[in-house]
């Protein structure tokens, strides 16, 4: 691989180049790219590993960062302003929509507005139209920057054994906390997800409600929470407090924002196991620089509460949370691991 160049390959895609040599905690990612998968420039070094030093931002031959460029690993340089901003406009956003679906069905006799439980078949479009809008916020607020591509949300190739390494002991890590925390705190109450959906009501609905907990949900959440929330609170603290106090206070943040947006339907004394379960993905995302790895994960953890939560379940969360995790695996093994050629061009 070439070294860096002086300055941005494309200061329009709002990226600048890294040099090479291995693949750090934002690898890029494979040979004969997908359109809107092309992967970032591949990292100097591993930033987040011990006693490595954080770069300095890249800047123009004129002297000066160019629009767009970040200083770490070839990302874009999204600030902490636009995921605070996306937040709001998340749930200002899931407001309307779930206005909407509920008044639709209010006007077609199908509830009534202002009742204190809607039926699971309106709570659930309302769910998936607030799922949509994770996925629109995003890419609106990141097109402030530069013109989103789908790697700098993640959605690129890491190694895989390294990968499920690390979502191994993530997991291991959260299940020892959670049961630790829960003989401690002994917390009442559960999750009324599974209830709310009306999964044990019949198989349609546990079908339904299968799929939107253990396939929609951890897609359009993680796409949200960690492919663009952790890295502009990650970018913005990184350059503050460092790199590693940084990312460190950056995955607390997330992990409670995580937690607290379960709110509406968990009790307040189990939001703390969300929180770290959602901290937990931030840093298995950061080691592995895929958002592949934690969508897995979140699939694996939604379906092992699908099964204890909705009767006769197995089949349907076997199913999609198999399906789910086999994805993770086979669908970034088509991303190809070459720079764009844009780059390529640029670096040469």
């Amino acid at each position: 691989m070439s070294s860096p160049p002086s300055g941005p390959a494309d200061p329009s895609e709002g990226a600048a180049p890294a040099p090479s040599g291995s693949p750090g905690p934002f690898p890029s990612a494979p040979t004969a790219p997908v359109p809107g998968l092309e992967p970032p420039p591949p990292a100097a070094q591993d930033w987040g590993a011990p006693g490595a030093v954080q770069p300095a931002a890249v800047t123009s031959a004129a002297g000066g960062e160019p629009p767009g460029a970040s200083s770490v690993g070839g990302e874009p340089a999204w600030s902490a302003w636009q995921g605070l901003l996306g937040l709001f406009a998340w749930v200002v956003g899931t407001f309307v929509v779930g206005s909407i679906v509920v008044v639709a069905a209010a006007a077609a006799g199908l509830t009534t507005i202002g009742s204190d439980k809607l039926p699971p078949g309106i709570l659930i479009a309302a769910t998936v139209a607030g799922d949509l809008v994770f996925l629109a916020v995003p890419l609106a607020f990141a097109a402030i920057t530069a013109r989103p591509r789908l790697w700098h949300f993640g959605l690129r190739r890491a190694r895989l054994w390294p990968t499920i390494g690390w979502a191994v002991v993530a997991l291991f890590g959260w299940f020892v906390f959670s049961v630790t925390y829960e003989a401690l705190v002994n917390p009442p109450g559960k999750q009324s997800t599974a209830d709310d959906l009306g999964v044990n009501r019949s198989t349609t609905l546990l079908v339904i409600g299968g799929f939107v907990v253990i396939v929609l949900a951890p897609i359009v959440e993680e796409f949200f929470f960690r492919g663009f929330i952790y890295r502009t609170l990650r970018n913005t603290l990184v350059g503050v407090a460092g790199l590693r106090v940084g990312i460190a206070i950056a995955a607390v943040l997330d992990g409670l924002l995580f937690g607290f947006i379960h709110a509406t339907n968990t009790p307040i004394a189990i939001l703390p196991v969300l929180a770290v379960l959602g901290i937990a993905f931030c840093l298995v995302y950061e080691r592995t620089g895929s958002l592949f790895a934690v969508i897995a994960l979140h699939a694996t953890v939604n379906t092992l509460g699908y099964l204890g939560a909705a009767k006769n379940s197995a089949p349907v969360a076997l199913g999609f949370g198999g399906a789910m995790i086999l994805a993770c695996i086979v669908i970034p093994r088509f991303i190809g691991r070459e720079t764009p050629r844009h780059e390529a061009a640029a670096a040469a």
